[in-house]
C-alpha cells in the first residue's frame, strides 16, 4: 500500500484545513489499538486562526510510534515532539486519519528561535532540502534569477529562494487569505 501526498499551495493548506491553531506540544504518548501503534499528541491551544475553538487542549492521533518493543513507522510521517511550539493545520477532526495534519508535514510549522531570540518558522523539508511551503514574496528572488542566468543548478537556485518566515507573517497570511475568501 502506498500514499501519494500532493504538494499544496499555502492557500490550499488554509482552505482545506478545518482548524488552524497555534500551540505547544504538552505530551507525546504511544498507545496500541488493534495491531497498530499510534502516537497521541496533546497540544495546549494558544490561539485559533481558523475554525471552532477546540478548548484549552487538543489531542491528535498519528499512526506510528514505539511501545512495548513494537515499532510502527510510516514513511514521511512527521509527528510533533514534546515541548515544541508551532502552527498546526488540521484537515478534519471527525475522521481517523494516518496523519491528521493537512498535507501531512505541510500542515506542520514549528516555531524556533535563533540565538538572539528571533522567532521564525521551520517547516518539514523534502529529501532534497527544498522547503515544502513558502509564504509570501521572496526577498531573494533577484539572487535566484541571477544564479539561474549564470546556469547554476536548479537546487542551488531553489535554495536561494528560501527565507524563513516569522510566526507573525504566517498569522497575517492566514488572516489575509480568509478575508479574501469571505469577501471582506
Amino acid at each position: 500500500m502506498a500514499t501519494t501526498i500532493q504538494k499544496l499551495s499555502f492557500e490550499s493548506l488554509v482552505s482545506l484545513s478545518e482548524l488552524i491553531i497555534e500551540g505547544e506540544v504538552i505530551s507525546v504518548k504511544p498507545f496500541a489499538s488493534g495491531e497498530l501503534i499510534y502516537t497521541r499528541v496533546l497540544l495546549k491551544v494558544d490561539d485559533v486562526l481558523k475554525g471552532e475553538e477546540p478548548g484549552e487542549f487538543l489531542e491528535l492521533d498519528f499512526v506510528g510510534g514505539f511501545q512495548d518493543g513494537i515499532s510502527v513507522s510510516v514513511a514521511g510521517q512527521d509527528i510533533p515532539v514534546s515541548g515544541e511550539r508551532g502552527f498546526y493545520f488540521i484537515e478534519d477532526r471527525s475522521i481517523k486519519a494516518v496523519n491528521p495534519l493537512t498535507g501531512w508535514s505541510q500542515g506542520h510549522f514549528r516555531i524556533v528561535a535563533d540565538i538572539k531570540g528571533n522567532e521564525f518558522l521551520a517547516t518539514q523539508l523534502h529529501r532534497d532540502g527544498q522547503n515544502i511551503v513558502e509564504l509570501g514574496d521572496n526577498k531573494n528572488s533577484i539572487l535566484a534569477v541571477k544564479l539561474r542566468n549564470m546556469k547554476f543548478s536548479n537546487k542551488l537556485v531553489e535554495q536561494a529562494y528560501y527565507s524563513p518566515s516569522t510566526p507573525e507573517e504566517l498569522r497575517d497570511a492566514v488572516y489575509e487569505y480568509l478575508d479574501t475568501m469571505s469577501g471582506d
